[in-house]
C-alpha cells in the first residue's frame, strides 16, 4: 500500500505540480488552508505532511502546533518554504517539524526527504513502544530477600555512574528488568532505552541493527538507516545474549566503547565517524570466562565488558521473594480494575516455596497466569500451579544419587530410558492414572503422552 502524503499549500498550481510528480510513488491528499488540513487529519490517516507556512487562514506554525499537541506527535511534518525565505523555519523545528525543503526541489530530493521522515517516524514509534512496554511491566521491583535488597542497592549505585554494565544470571532471573531499572533510576531516564535481540538475526543484520547502514551498503539497502546505537544517543542500549556476538562485531563494539563513535555499514572512510554518548548494558546466562576459553569470545572484549558486573541470584536462593512475586503477578494479571485480594492457602505457599524454580521468575510468572486461567471462584489450589519441571528435577537428582551409589556408568540411551520410565511412572501415580491431568502437568498433549508411553512400553 502506498504511503499517504498530506500536501498543505494555498497555491493550487503548486499542489497540482507536486501531485503529478509524486503520484506514482505516494497517495496524495491536498488541503489549501490550515482549517481544511486539520479537518483531514481528524478523519484520515496520513504518513507524512508537507506544510507551507504562509496559509490564508491559520499560519503553518499554528497548524504544526495543533498537529503535534492534539492530533499525532509522531507524524513527520516537512516544512515547504519559498526559496530564500528561511526566517521562520528554525521556529518550526523547535515545535516538532522534522525537516524543510525549498520549493525549487527535484522529485528525487523530495522523495529522499520523505523516505527519511518515514524511517524516523518508524524508529521513534518503535523506541517509544519498547519504553512503554518496559515501564508498564517494570514499575514494581520486588526485593524482600537480603540478596535482592543488595541488588537494589547496587542498581541505585550504578544508575548514577557513567559505566557500562554486564548483568550475569540464569535464564529467567529478570536481567531485562534489572537493565531497565539501572536506566530508569539514572539521570538520563528521559532518554531512550533500546533493547536489541541478537539470536534471530544473521551477522550482517545485527551489524546493521546496531550501527545502521548507508544507502547501497548491501543488497536491499535502498536508503540510509539509523542504527540502534545512534537512536539511543543520550540513553541506554541493552544487549542481552552478549555471548552470541561474532568476533567481528566484538571488534566493532570494542572500538565504539573505547571512542564512543561509530560508522554505519558502507561508511565512506573519508568522512568523520558519528559521535554518540550512551551507556551499554549487556547480559548473559553463561560464564564468559568459559566462553573465552572455548574461543567464542575475544579476551580483550571480555575484559572490556566485565569491568562492572552485577550477579543476579536465581530464585531458589531467594525464597523470601517468591510469595510477594506471586501476589504481585496475581494482581497484575487479574481482570482489569479488579479489587480481588487473592488468599494463598498455607499448603499452596509451602508448595511454591519448596519448588526449585529452574525457570526462575519467568516460570513463576507463567505459573501464576495458569492459575488465574483455571481458578474457579478465585480459589487457589496446588493443582492450579503446573510446576512442570518438579518431577523432572526430582528424578534427575534421584538418578544422580542411584548412579553415585552403584558407581555405574550407563550409556546415554539406557540412562534416558530409565529416567523416562521413572518420570512417567511417578507422574501417572501422582495423577492417579488420569491421562489428561498427567499431560497437563507434563506440559504436553494427551496424544503426545500416549505416544511416549507406547514407546516406553508402559500401560
Amino acid at each position: 500500500m502506498k504511503k499517504k502524503i498530506l500536501l498543505v499549500d494555498d497555491n493550487i498550481s503548486f499542489t497540482n505540480d507536486v501531485e503529478s510528480l509524486l503520484e506514482g510513488r505516494y497517495s496524495i491528499v491536498k488541503a489549501h488552508n490550515g482549517k481544511r488540513a486539520l479537518e483531514v487529519l481528524k478523519i484520515d490517516h496520513v504518513d507524512v505532511i508537507l506544510l507551507d507556512l504562509d496559509l490564508p487562514d491559520i499560519s503553518g506554525l499554528e497548524v504544526l502546533k495543533v498537529i503535534k499537541k492534539d492530533i499525532d506527535q509522531y507524524i513527520p511534518v516537512i516544512i515547504v518554504t519559498d526559496y530564500g525565505d528561511l526566517s521562520n523555519v528554525v521556529e518550526t523545528i523547535k515545535y516538532g517539524a522534522y525537516d524543510f525543503v525549498q520549493k525549487d526541489f527535484t522529485v528525487e530530493y523530495l522523495s529522499a526527504k520523505i523516505t527519511k521522515a518515514l524511517e524516523h517516524r518508524d524508529l521513534e514509534l518503535h523506541v517509544n513502544l519498547l519504553q512503554d512496554t518496559f515501564k508498564d511491566k517494570q514499575n514494581v521491583f520486588i526485593a524482600e530477600s537480603d540478596k535482592m535488597k543488595g541488588i537494589q542497592q547496587e542498581i541505585s549505585r550504578l544508575a548514577n555512574l557513567p559505566f557500562d554494565v554486564l548483568i550475569n544470571g540464569e535464564t529467567g532471573v529478570g536481567k531485562d528488568r534489572i537493565a531497565y531499572e539501572i536506566h530508569r533510576r539514572g539521570q538520563h531516564s528521559d532518554k531512550p532505552f533500546i533493547p536489541i535481540s541478537l539470536r534471530s538475526l544473521n551477522e550482517q543484520l545485527i551489524e546493521s541493527e546496531l550501527f545502521g547502514h548507508e544507502k547501497g551498503a548491501f543488497s536491499g539497502a535502498d536508503s540510509m538507516k539509523i542504527g540502534k546505537l545512534e537512536a539511543a544517543n543520550g540513553g541506554t542500549i541493552y544487549i542481552p545474549e552478549v555471548s552470541s556476538l561474532t568476533e567481528s562485531l566484538q571488534l566493532k563494539l570494542l572500538h565504539f566503547m573505547q571512542y564512543k563513535s561509530l560508522s554505519r555499514v558502507g561508511h565512506d572512510p573519508r568522512k568523520p565517524e558519528i559521535k554518540v554518548d550512551l551507556r551499554i548494558i549487556m547480559a548473559t546466562n553463561e560464564d564468559l570466562k568459559d566462553v573465552v576459553l572455548r574461543g567464542k569470545m575475544r579476551e580483550d572484549f571480555y575484559y572490556r565488558i566485565s569491568g562492572v558486573m552485577l550477579q543476579v541470584p536465581p530464585l531458589r536462593q531467594r525464597t523470601m521473594d517468591i510469595l510477594p512475586m506471586v501476589r504481585y503477578f496475581l494482581q497484575l494479571y487479574a481482570a482489569p480494575n479488579s479489587a480481588i485480594v487473592f488468599d494463598i492457602p498455607r499448603e499452596v505457599q509451602l508448595y511454591l516455596e519448596e519448588y526449585s524454580w529452574p525457570g526462575n521468575v519467568r516460570e513463576l510468572e507463567n505459573s501464576v497466569k495458569n492459575a488465574l486461567a483455571y481458578t474457579r471462584d478465585n480459589k487457589l489450589t496446588k493443582d492450579l500451579f503446573p510446576l512442570r519441571n518438579r518431577a523432572f528435577f526430582d528424578q534427575v537428582q534421584k538418578i544422580d544419587d542411584d548412579n553415585a551409589q552403584n558407581n555405574a556408568v550407563l550409556t546415554y540411551k539406557d540412562a534416558d530410558m530409565i529416567f523416562k520410565q521413572k518420570y512417567f511412572k511417578n507422574l501417572l501415580k501422582a495423577c492417579e492414572g488420569n491421562i489428561s491431568n498427567a499431560a497437563k502437568r507434563a506440559g504436553i498433549t494427551r496424544q503426545g503422552l500416549h505416544k511416549i508411553l507406547n514407546g516406553l512400553k508402559m500401560d
